[in-house]
């Protein structure tokens, strides 16, 4: 036995945390969560975005209101700036906690690994000593301050109107060729009962070419897109607790100055797919296709154009 195991202290509880793009959320996600759920415990159980919109385009609080509709309370749904950063979590955890991060299994090749070794600096090669990360084996777990551990969970393809997807890139992509019907049912199995403004908030963020896929977006255009898609979260689900604070604050402001609180509406334009086109089906399985041999566009929009 190592000296410093002799020191180690054992956890007497668990704070569970699955970070996430989430863009969107969607039951491959959902599924993923209620395995930690069992595994965890609810309560213990919170997941963690950012709200980094440079590459994709849903903000936090759209990431924030989908996964609500998908079953994750909005408490537990927590915006962080590096997911896997232990300090991110610091207000969760006590002395006796131990810190677990929950991924999918098809994620068991991505960076943050566990069971690494430290690298000296000046080699440059592995030490004895382990990384803070270190597999979830469900035994014997020492509290966050001594390492953290990763757990891999199942996840599921989720199927719709015949077609089977597997991630939130090829949600992203199939989503604007599709037609309003299978919009909406897609978002039924989703979302549940909040399908309906589900469909407008995805719509809003994937209706139109991602700006941050297009060279020719202005940055004004850019700003005008989320601050749209802002716009419609405030519409069906209202202010948040601080930005009702701000509000009173800044009432009397405002009502001097003048000052105009609302932006003007922005109509969604609903693509319709043409009857010659292939079917939204084929072009997943092209999409697949392209990215199995490498391909890096394979899910960006508008790579199927003219094929």
């Amino acid at each position: 036995m190592l000296l410093r195991e002799l020191y180690e202290a054992k956890a007497r509880r668990v704070v569970a945390v699955m970070p996430g793009g989430f863009h969107p959320f969607h039951p491959g996600h959902k599924s993923l969560y209620d395995w930690a759920v069992k595994t965890f415990g609810q309560k213990n159980v919170y997941v963690a975005a950012t709200n980094d919109t440079t590459a994709r385009p849903f903000p936090f609080e759209v990431k924030k209101k989908l996964a609500a509709m998908a079953g994750v309370p909005e408490s537990n749904f927590m915006q962080v700036k590096s997911p896997f950063n232990n300090r991110e979590y610091a207000h969760l955890l006590d002395d006796d906690t131990a810190l677990v991060f929950v991924r999918s299994e098809k994620d068991k090749d991505q960076e943050p690994l566990p069971d690494r070794m430290k690298i000296d600096k000046k080699t440059k090669k592995p030490t004895n000593e382990p990384r803070y990360l270190r597999s979830y084996t469900g035994k014997d777990l020492n509290t966050h301050n001594e390492m953290g551990y990763m757990a891999y969970g199942p996840t599921i393809n989720f199927d719709f109107s015949g077609m089977s997807i597997k991630s939130a890139s090829e949600l992203r992509a199939a989503w604007p060729e599709m037609s309003d019907e299978d919009k909406l049912k897609a978002a039924k199995l989703m979302y549940g009962n909040g399908a309906p403004v589900a469909v407008k908030l995805l719509d809003q963020a994937l209706g139109v070419k991602e700006p941050e896929m297009a060279e020719d977006v202005s940055p004004e255009d850019e700003k005008k897109f989320h601050n749209a898609l802002d716009d419609l979260v405030h519409k069906y689900f209202g202010d948040s607790p601080d930005e009702e604070k701000m509000k009173k604050k800044y009432k009397k402001t405002d009502e001097i100055l003048g000052f105009a609180t609302r932006r003007p509406k922005t109509a969604t334009i609903t693509k319709r797919r043409p009857p010659e086109e292939d079917s939204v089906q084929d072009k997943i399985k092209k999409r697949r296709a392209m990215a199995a041999k490498g391909d890096d566009n394979a899910f960006k929009s508008n790579t199927l154009k003219g094929k």
